[in-house]
């Protein structure tokens, strides 16, 4: 794990500033002062965890992105899911023993490392804390069961349309939008070929639906590309 650290003294505040607890009581909040969370930050390309390692924490994104990818017992790499800032990801420690997956930065990105040894310390208040936790984790992972059905259900344009869509969402309708993940990492998540998704960009390029730079994109033509997510 290649990554600076340095302890947050305020660690409560910015979860609630994460959205990630809320409605906690005031003896639960003041409680949260007792664990001992460290402040993460990654350089691009670098791993947080990997599978099989003990799954002794639970993470939040601050800033950046996270991909989370799964081998095959054939070597074949699946991105199963791109964190974002504000949500919550190895949580495997609050159910199993070992991560059943690997975590890796896209590009620089700031996390916040919850080891779950130190819930001990919140004594009764705990179960409220990691209940709050896991219903966080539950939405995000419906939204994986829903993409889940999406790769099964659509064409290669809809999937990869479908995906522009939901990584473009609340940024402004003209703006230059970041896009960290490369053809490849695209192609990994969506299920399919990087032929496939690299021939998909060249003709919407040329159709004139978005414009492309250095890892951003522009959307040009909004309702056309909600047309082609929605064409089956």
């Amino acid at each position: 794990m290649n990554a600076q650290k340095s302890h947050m003294g305020e660690f409560h505040c910015l979860i609630r500033q994460l959205g990630i607890l809320t409605e906690l009581d005031a003896v639960t909040e003041e409680n949260l002062h007792n664990i001992e969370a460290e402040h993460l930050n990654f350089s691009a390309g670098s791993s947080v965890y990997e599978t099989g390692l003990p799954a002794a924490a639970v993470y939040v994104l601050v800033s950046g992105y996270v991909k989370l990818v799964k081998t095959t017992l054939l070597g074949k790499s699946q991105i199963i899911r791109i964190v974002k800032a504000g949500e919550v990801f190895g949580f495997d420690g609050l159910v199993a023993e070992h991560y059943n997956h690997s975590a890796a930065t896209m590009g620089d990105a700031q996390v916040c490392r919850i080891p779950v040894a130190a819930l001990e310390d919140l004594g009764e208040h705990r179960a409220e804390v990691e209940r709050q936790i896991m219903v966080r984790c539950i939405k995000e992972l419906q939204r994986a069961d829903g993409r889940l059905l999406e790769l099964g259900a659509k064409r290669s344009d809809e999937r990869l349309a479908s995906f522009l869509l939901d990584w473009c969402q609340l940024m402004p309708a003209d703006a230059w939008i970041p896009l960290v993940l490369s053809r490849l990492e695209i192609a990994q998540f969506l299920g399919l070929t990087i032929e496939t998704v690299s021939r998909l960009f060249a003709s919407w390029k040329r159709e004139g639906i978005l414009k492309e730079k250095k890892q951003a994109i522009r959307v040009m033509d909004w309702q056309r590309l909600k047309l082609l997510a929605e064409s089956h």
